[in-house]
């Protein structure tokens, strides 16, 4: 009896999550923060997100499972609905469902999550006890550490995807948050960003944070003094400069703050794959600056051929605001001619497409002398991989896919492949 209340008890916290999971405010307070082993981490709303999300992905069937199986719906359902937070119209329409359908089927599905869990970690030895005293716990300030830093800093690198970013609109977001403290210290807070300066590809939190690490060690350095942020044109891309000016006849303070500041600063940038350039003047008594070197944007064209109007409107959302630009196509035909026209950086081509079959297409698009060189995605329901890789296919994707599977192998096709050459013709969007 205790352990079925535990599970009961499980079960519905686990649900709450599952609808928090995107919002760290609430997930905070959830007691599955002790019960998973979350709060080990130096970050644990982000552990807790990755544990639940860890085990959605666990439940994926092996490609044998036949795509009409109770097990594919689960995992389709969990993914859909929690992982990529799609509406439950969207959602019933994309599997075949009434919204009723889906409902009685989604808490089928959060069960099979909860008896994962409950497996996976081992908890049938600890009691709704454990749970109740846990609540308690929650809200109390996480602890804070350097052992778990670069654990938090590789999962980052692995769970956050590239995206254009405004830089203006990151480096006053910075500066906002920045402000308490310059006035607390007396520092003159300078942005000068102009709204027209060029995007860049990266991750917005992760910019954010490493301005936001370099200002804090900047305005702690100068008190009663000047901190200017400025973008500027590098040969690379756009370059950040902050720099802390002290105020007349002093010089400036905390070294050792600054120095970490730069430490932070620099892992931050590399994760969003820019880099900390040292200063064009050695830094004075007086002066101390640091340059963020910033990738600039291209995006890139990739052209998804799928009969299916919601995977295309789904794939579509998943690309928005990231270096790759949609290109959405339906009928084969027009598919093919869209391909020779655009000649796009990559192509996701279904294989269950009305008239033309997706391997007659794939076998056109490699014949052709302007689409020979593309590399195409094969992403289908079907387990047939080896036939895929087979008739030329670059990569494989089983459907149903999630924005962090599609970026991947998108970011992994664009590293391998050469750029297309200047005669190449662009898209016009």
């Amino acid at each position: 009896m205790r352990e079925s209340a535990a599970r009961t008890s499980f079960l519905s916290e686990l649900r709450q999550v599952l609808r928090d999971l995107y919002d760290p405010t609430e997930l905070g307070k959830s007691p599955l923060i002790q019960l998973l082993g979350a709060e080990r981490r130096e970050n644990p709303i982000l552990a807790l997100r990755r544990i639940v999300a860890d085990g959605i992905r666990a439940l994926k069937p092996d490609d044998d499972v036949p795509p009409c199986a109770p097990a594919w719906r689960i995992y389709q359902i969990l993914t859909y609905c929690y992982v990529e937070q799609s509406s439950q119209t969207v959602v019933a329409n994309s599997l075949g469902l009434s919204v009723r359908q889906l409902r009685r089927q989604q808490r089928e599905a959060e069960q099979a999550l909860a008896d994962y869990l409950w497996a996976h970690h081992r908890l049938k030895t600890k009691t709704e006890q454990l749970l109740a005293e846990s609540v308690a716990r929650a809200s109390a300030p996480p602890a804070t550490g350097t052992d778990g830093r670069q654990e938090e800093l590789d999962w980052l690198k692995q769970s956050l995807a590239s995206e254009t970013v405004n830089v203006a609109e990151v480096l006053q977001a910075a500066v906002n948050l920045a402000t308490p403290l310059s006035q607390r210290t007396n520092v003159r807070l300078e942005c000068d960003a102009p709204q027209t300066c060029a995007p860049v590809v990266g991750q917005a939190s992760l910019l954010r944070q490493a301005l936001l690490s370099l200002l804090t060690g900047a305005i702690s350095s100068a008190p009663g003094g000047t901190v200017r942020v400025t973008a500027v044109a590098q040969a690379r891309g756009l370059g950040v400069r902050v720099e802390a000016t002290a105020a007349a006849a002093t010089a400036l303070s905390d070294r050792n703050e600054w120095a970490e500041s730069l430490a932070m600063a620099r892992q931050l940038i590399g994760l969003f794959g820019g880099e900390l350039a040292t200063p064009l003047a050695p830094d004075s008594p007086s002066t101390r600056q640091a340059i963020l070197v910033l990738p600039s944007a291209e995006r890139a064209p990739v052209l998804v051929i799928d009969d299916n109007a919601d995977t295309l409107r789904l794939f579509e959302r998943y690309l928005t605001e990231t270096l790759y630009l949609f290109v959405g196509a339906r009928e084969p035909e027009q598919a093919l001619a869209v391909a020779e026209q655009l000649c796009p950086r990559i192509v996701v081509l279904d294989v269950m497409l009305p008239g033309l079959d997706g391997w007659e297409v794939l076998g056109r698009l490699r014949e052709h002398p302007r689409t020979g060189h593309i590399p195409v995605v094969v992403c289908t329901i079907l387990p047939q991989q080896s036939l895929a890789q087979a008739m030329g296919a670059a990569a494989f994707i089983r459907k149903p896919v999630s924005r962090e599977m599609l970026l991947a192998v998108l970011d992994q096709q664009t590293a391998s492949s050469a750029p297309e050459s200047p005669s190449s013709p662009q898209s016009k969007q």
